[in-house]
């Protein structure tokens, strides 16, 4: 039967006509073939007979789908015209090899001189495993580093059994679906011009297309191959890297070359079939443009390549419009994936580039606000809080990325540069569309670093972990995210996912639970934010409810099942005010109503900690002599506990290191509302000076405290409700002062007493103490400082605002927005250098290292 179909073959013309002549000749072949396949089906098990010899795509569609009419494909042509498929494939491969102008990132001719070796051809370490079918393992902690996959190279192996909580199928996926290893060959036959390399590919590419045939069946519970992911990921990566580094070698032949192109048309039209569903979106989407584009860039000659590269260049631009709001940061809120998606977007644009293809003039725009969003969120070593199911990323290496492809921007400049060249961003920024918040002391990698999250959960990748706070200082983390964990079965990925593992509160033992992302963002946060020298403050509120959630290791990705009601009795507002530079004040409130359990979390990264009994305050116990103190403020019926390394249920554990930590766990058993006050100080060498008690305030629904530390005295006044309030307190610096405000902060910093308080409030409309009496035209943030007949005042906020002031005498002044104002009873002038108020952390005095 084979006999024939190949003369069959040899003798066709134009396709079309041949099938036309022949018709009654493929009927019979056809019969044949379904008559030999039931019998083979019938005495081979099904787990065997599944697998089809070969792509889908057979040697009659691959020629059909070639443009003979093409630029440089004439012997092509030609040898099509006589009937020759052998012809055919000798010269579709010398069009490639010869003729081609399609231009990847890498291309043969780029390939190094390789200087003479000695002796026997040289060999490469790294492609002798690859060649041995040893695999580098990068997912599972226990497997061994490099797995045998066998000596016919069993595609669907999975060194894991079913029956382990760390199983996952993101080993066929990813670690072998993606061929990553292809890549490795490929630098190994570059590197020794070790041509055993080659064949090695060679034979694992036909090995590929004789065992996985993207219509294969699969038994119920097995992994595919053909996942649309990851045959996007193939297209877009590892398939053209080792095609272009291989095109040239003796042992890639016409008969490969031509597995090759059916292969592409498998992908092609599996990719093609998965953008034409409209309502489909997130990374598999834009992964699978830039896999069907790849196809159509580097193949021009197949006759569907422009319908390829317009519909995957028309759904990345939708993709760009749906998932990418103003802010810059992509749907899923997750930084490692932010940067997947960005080079789904940025590697067509490349490619276009390199063969002169147009692309719409929106992607500029929205992919420099993508590069710039992170540079915004990260710390001041240069990475992102891992939030979600993220890494760590470098964002000062994809800033650079960033401005290679889309030329200088002053902001991705500065990032590259170090802060010596482009635009310095404020200390503290926002996003308001992610609800990411990063607040900063400046600059310096000792500097503070606080991000708080206070938006949507994001799609496909979402953490519960709305409220959490990060902390870091002297260029160390202090409080963690979780960050991510391998997409498998077990109880580690659960709790890495979960409420219990991140810096926010718990109610009854339940986890937040807002349910699956409800698609990109398309309006900003509305939370209260302030940002200035003095301080930064910000608020926001997580209502979505609490409910059960336990182990199913049956379930990968998300191993675990939600029971019983949400309770949405209990809402949790959190608010955070960062004390420039110095330390965080946390206050959270759990408002509704019944009796609870609330448990607030703080995780530690350090290697053991220590508990106050008395004042409940924990201490972290790191290694160097960076620490941070946490003090309860609010402690009516609060418990105080650190647990590390507990096991049921997981508690005190950085997940993806299998490493115990120590979590601080504040508890409070009583009726609602119920309210947390956690003050949070960093410090270097002995336990910090810190006092606290209660102050002074006449009004309901504020929350005032006095604060003392060696730096500074503080009074701190915050309405509970986020709403304006008149209020008169009792300070301990100014005595009695009046006020309508939401907040109100005044500190005395120890290195400057003698010259006064600042003072500061958000949403502030009226003043008054013993010297001054002003008022304000809209509620306002301000900050100001108070010196006998003169005023040096701030305005914080993004609008101008106009202050009246009264006494100590009369001047009415328009403050600008971002502006200090010196004003006096002659005169209001803008300053463009205020007096330093706050020695900055890195010149704080750091005491000998006197851990307990």
């Amino acid at each position: 039967m084979f006999k024939m179909i190949k003369e069959v073959c040899v003798e066709m013309g134009d396709p079309f006509q041949f099938i036309k002549r022949n018709c009654l000749i493929l009927v019979y072949s056809a019969i044949i073939c379904f008559v030999l396949w039931g019998m083979t089906f019938a005495v081979i098990p099904p787990k065997v007979a599944k697998a089809r010899q070969g792509p889908a795509t057979t040697d009659l569609q691959a020629l059909a789908m070639l443009d003979l009419n093409a630029p440089g494909m004439e012997q092509v042509k030609a040898a099509a015209q006589a009937n020759d498929l052998a012809a055919v494939k000798r010269s579709y491969l010398e069009y490639r090899r010869l003729v081609s102008t399609a231009k990847w990132l890498v291309m043969p001719d780029s390939r190094p001189a390789r200087a003479a070796a000695a002796g026997d051809p040289a060999s490469d370490p790294a492609g002798d495993r690859i060649c041995a079918h040893l695999i580098q393992n990068s997912v599972y902690h226990s497997a061994p580093k490099f797995v045998p996959m066998g000596q016919e190279f069993n595609w669907t192996f999975n060194p894991a059994s079913r029956t382990d909580p760390a199983y996952t199928n993101e080993w066929t996926y990813c670690t072998i679906g993606r061929t990553p290893f292809w890549k490795t060959l490929a630098d190994a036959y570059w590197k020794t011009g070790n041509e055993k390399y080659a064949g090695e590919w060679v034979a694992q590419l036909e090995d590929f297309a004789a065992k996985n045939p993207v219509n294969a069946r699969l038994a119920p519970g097995e992994p595919s191959l053909w996942r649309s992911l990851d045959a996007s990921e193939r297209m877009k990566d590892s398939w053209p890297y080792a095609y272009y580094h291989f095109l040239n070698s003796p042992a890639f032949t016409p008969e490969d070359q031509w597995i090759f192109l059916r292969l592409l048309n498998d992908h092609a039209q599996l990719l093609r079939r998965a953008l034409e569903k409209p309502d489909r979106t997130g990374n598999w989407v834009t992964s699978e443009c830039f896999g069907l584009y790849t196809i159509g860039v580097l193949f021009p000659e197949l006759k569907e390549a422009p319908l390829w590269r317009a519909l995957a260049m028309s759904r990345l631009t939708q993709e760009l419009d749906r998932t990418v709001p103003p802010d810059g940061f992509e749907a899923e809120l997750t930084p490692s994936y932010q940067y997947d998606s960005l080079n789904s977007y940025t590697g067509p644009l490349r490619l276009a580039k390199l063969n002169h293809l147009a692309v719409p003039k929106e992607f500029y725009a929205k992919l420099l606000a993508m590069y710039q969003a992170p540079v915004l969120m990260m710390d001041q070593s240069g990475r992102d809080v891992p939030t979600n199911d993220s890494a760590y990323m470098d964002v000062t290496g994809k800033a650079r990325e960033g401005m290679e492809l889309l030329g200088n921007d002053p902001l991705l400049e500065w990032a590259v540069s170090g802060g010596k060249a482009g635009r310095q961003p404020p200390d503290s920024t926002m996003l308001p569309y992610a609800g990411f918040y990063a607040m900063r002391g400046g600059w310096k990698k000792d500097d503070v670093f606080l991000f708080f999250r206070g938006g949507p959960p994001g799609i496909g990748h979402q953490h519960e972990d709305m409220l959490e706070v990060v902390l870091r200082a002297w260029n160390k983390t202090l409080l963690l995210d979780p960050g991510t964990y391998s997409y498998d079965h077990s109880d580690w990925r659960r709790f890495t996912t979960g409420t219990a593992s991140h810096n926010t509160i718990i109610v009854d033992g339940k986890w937040q639970h807002r349910g699956p992302g409800k698609g990109p963002v398309s309006e900003p946060v509305h939370n209260q934010w302030v940002t200035s020298p003095f301080f930064d403050y910000v608020a926001a509120t997580y209502d979505g409810g609490y409910q059960q959630n336990v182990y199913d290791p049956t379930r990968e990705f998300a191993p675990e099942k939600w029971v019983g009601d949400l309770d949405r009795s209990i809402s949790h507002t959190r608010r955070v005010l960062f004390l420039k530079p110095y330390y965080v004040l946390v206050l959270d409130t759990l408002d509704g109503t019944g009796s609870h359990t609330f448990d607030a979390h703080f995780h530690l990264d350090a290697p053991a900690a220590y508990l106050d009994t008395e004042t409940q305050a924990a201490f972290s116990r790191n290694t160097g002599d960076v620490q941070l103190a946490l003090y309860p403020l609010a402690r009516d019926h609060l418990t105080a506990e650190i647990i590390q390394g507990q096991k049921e249920p997981l508690l005190g554990w950085f997940p993806d290191q299998h490493r115990t930590i120590p979590t601080v766990r504040y508890r409070k058993q009583q009726e609602a509302p119920a309210v947390f006050a956690t003050f949070l100080y960093p410090y270097r060498g002995r336990e910090p000076e810190f006092a606290a008690q209660p102050a002074a305030v006449e009004s309901t629904g504020l929350w005032a405290q006095q604060i003392r530390t060696s730096l500074e005295q503080a009074e701190v006044v915050i309405a509970t409700d986020n709403t304006a309030k008149d209020f008169s307190l009792n300070s301990q610096q100014l005595g009695l002062l009046q006020a309508r405000a939401a907040g109100m902060v005044i500190r005395t910093p120890e290195a400057r007493k003698d010259a006064g308080p600042m003072l500061g409030g958000w949403l502030l409309s009226a003043y008054q103490d013993r010297q001054w009496n002003f008022t304000l035209d809209l509620p306002a943030a301000i900050m100001w400082s108070e010196q006998p007949g003169e005023l040096f005042i701030y305005n914080a906020g993004s609008q101008s605002c106009r202050l009246k002031i009264t006494a100590p005498f009369f001047r009415e002044v328009t403050l600008a927005p971002q502006t200090w104002t010196h004003v006096t009873g002659k005169a209001a002038e803008p300053v463009s250098q205020p007096p330093q108020w706050f020695t900055p952390l890195d010149s704080a005095p750091a005491a000998p290292n006197l851990a307990k």
